[in-house]
């Protein structure tokens, strides 16, 4: 499952997933990000992370695809999540895209999209 979030807008690209992701949301989510890329150069992203605890195993391969062709097509990547666990998951992401990474509490939401606009 995931949603576009409404303060998208140009380079500036957020999305909310959770449990229940699927390989064909994974390749919708980056048929939109590549549009992006090709349209601006690099993005911005915003990832909120509602409720996640697992990631189906065909999901978890198109992200992967998706990192390899774009590590380098990321600038920012800020990752919302009340989980302790994504903390970590947020700096090896960094270091798979060499993308800025900052990780953010779902309350924290403007300041995300503050920090992205930065």
């Amino acid at each position: 499952m995931y949603r576009q979030l409404s303060g998208s807008s140009g380079k500036l690209l957020g999305f909310r997933i959770g449990d229940g992701i699927t390989g064909e949301d994974v390749r919708q989510i980056g048929a939109i990000m590549a549009e992006e890329i090709a349209a601006s150069g690099e993005i911005r992203l915003l990832v909120e992370i509602e409720g996640f605890r697992h990631m189906e195993p065909e999901a978890l391969l198109e992200n992967l695809k998706f990192v390899k062709d774009h590590a380098g097509d990321i600038e920012r990547l800020a990752v919302l999540s009340d989980r302790v666990w994504i903390k970590s998951w947020v700096e090896v992401g960094g270091l798979l895209t060499h993308a800025e990474t900052k990780h953010f509490y779902r309350s924290e939401v403007e300041a995300a999209w503050k920090w992205l606009e930065s």
